[in-house]
């Protein structure tokens, strides 16, 4: 069993390949939709039992809420505990670092090639779509710097750099597939994802919303 965290750079093809990842290993994949949902579910199961009645969701839930970045790093561990899972963004490379079945991976390109790329998605210019991936890595290193206190950016803080510049995603996910493989065993001493204490309830809304997600993939 092992876990996977993607993060990734706008224009990178991050998101493309850790869903070909997950497909290639037969992992579950989850990215910001199944978080999201396992949260505001989550959310109102638990605050059913402090509040006499339940508050508006908007009230209680938004990108920048304390209470949601702890339920979501509760969920991201729950996920985690699981097994067998890719992971996208979120913040999972800090929620889940220094676990020895965990591998944290980033997926980045040149700014021309990742220009490139956005400009042909969206239908935009050079100079718009430089424009686009510049915001976009500032929001993604600013959320990581406010509630993690670390640089998004900063590859010392991944197992695995992948550069898609050069790389077909086919062959970005093999290099990462290889990179799982080779996970060494872990001790019995280490942090292990797989050791991580979850709430029951919250377990249980987790599995549901996957196997949810599972059979609508199937369907």
């Amino acid at each position: 069993m092992a876990v996977i965290t993607v993060s990734r750079q706008l224009g990178s093809h991050g998101a493309r390949i850790a869903r070909v990842l997950a497909k290639e290993l037969g992992y579950a994949f989850v990215d910001k939709a199944l978080i999201n949902k396992v949260i505001r579910q989550y959310g109102l199961t638990r605050l059913d039992l402090i509040y006499d009645h339940k508050p508006k969701i908007w009230e209680l839930f938004n990108d920048n809420s304390a209470v949601t970045i702890q339920m979501m790093n509760e969920t991201i561990a729950a996920i985690a505990a699981r097994g067998d899972v890719v992971i996208l963004g979120r913040g999972g490379f800090r929620v889940l670092a220094d676990m020895a079945d965990v591998l944290n991976v980033f997926v980045k390109a040149s700014d021309s090639v990742r220009a490139k790329r956005i400009g042909k998605r969206d239908h935009i210019n050079t100079g718009e779509a430089e424009e686009l991936i510049a915001s976009d890595d500032e929001l993604r290193s600013r959320f990581v710097r406010l509630f993690y206190g670390a640089d998004w950016a900063d590859e010392e803080a991944y197992d695995l750099v992948i550069d898609t510049g050069s790389l077909s995603d086919e062959e970005a996910a093999a290099r990462i597939v290889e990179a799982v493989r080779a996970l060494p065993g872990a001790a019995a001493s280490d942090r292990k994802a797989s050791a991580l204490e979850v709430d029951p309830v919250l377990a249980k809304t987790v599995a549901e919303a996957m196997a949810r997600k599972a059979a609508k993939s199937a369907s």
